[in-house]
C-alpha cells in the first residue's frame, strides 16, 4: 500500500508500509544508522534481516515501519509504535527511529516520511506523536524544529539496556537477602 508517491526535483520516490520482503534493506539501513551513531555492529546483516522478518512483521509486534524508496531503492525508514497512554486516555505514536541515507538527505524524504506518519495517525485516531532527538544531533533538531517547535520537558529519559537488566535483578536479590 503506497502512502505517498512523488516525482519532482528530489527524484522519484514512494513511501509505503514495509513488509517482510523489505527486511534485508531495512537491516542495511539499520547498520548505517548504527554506524552514524558510532554504535558497534553486534550482528551480521543476514542475522538482523532474519530477526526483523520474523519479529517485526508479526501481527502483535507493535512496531510498524514506513520505508521510502527512491527510484525503487530503499533509502530511508521510519519505525514507530502505536500505543495507548493510560494516564491521558489517548492513543499516541512513539517514533523509534527515523533514518535517511546520507546521500539522500535534504531531498524532502524525511519530511515526506513524517507527513505519511501524520496521515496514518489521523486515519487511526491518534491524538499525539512523540519522539526524541539526541542533544548533539543539531541536524536532526533543526529538521524537527521545521515540523514543530521544541516542547521542553521536565522529564528525564531512562533506559535499562541489556547489561543493566540482569544487574537490576541481581541488585534486587542482594537487597532482599540483607
Amino acid at each position: 500500500m503506497t502512502i505517498e508517491k512523488s516525482s519532482d526535483l528530489a527524484g522519484d520516490y514512494e513511501i509505503r508500509l514495509a513488509d517482510k520482503e523489505d527486511a534485508s534493506e531495512i537491516s542495511r539501513l539499520l547498520q548505517e544508522l548504527l554506524t552514524f551513531y558510532g554504535m558497534p555492529l553486534k550482528y551480521q546483516r543476514s542475522f538482523m534481516s532474519h530477526v526483523i522478518e520474523n519479529e517485526v512483521f508479526q501481527e502483535n509486534s507493535g512496531l510498524k515501519i514506513f520505508i521510502a524508496l527512491e527510484n525503487t531503492k530503499p533509502v530511508a525508514f521510519l519505525a514507530f509504535s502505536k500505543i495507548f497512554a493510560l494516564a491521558t486516555c489517548q492513543t499516541s505514536i512513539f517514533i523509534q527511529d527515523l533514518y535517511v541515507e546520507r546521500k539522500t538527505r535534504n531531498k524532502g524524504i524525511g519530511y515526506a516520511l513524517m507527513k505519511a506518519l501524520v496521515k496514518y495517525g489521523l486515519e487511526n485516531e491518534v491524538t499525539q506523536i512523540d519522539w526524541t532527538a539526541d542533544t548533539w544531533n543539531s541536524k536532526a533538531i533543526n529538521f524537527y524544529e521545521h515540523i514543530t517547535s521544541l516542547q521542553k520537558s521536565d522529564k528525564i529519559y531512562y533506559r535499562l539496556n541489556e547489561e543493566k537488566l540482569s544487574a537490576f535483578l541481581t541488585k534486587q536479590k542482594k537487597n532482599l537477602a540483607k
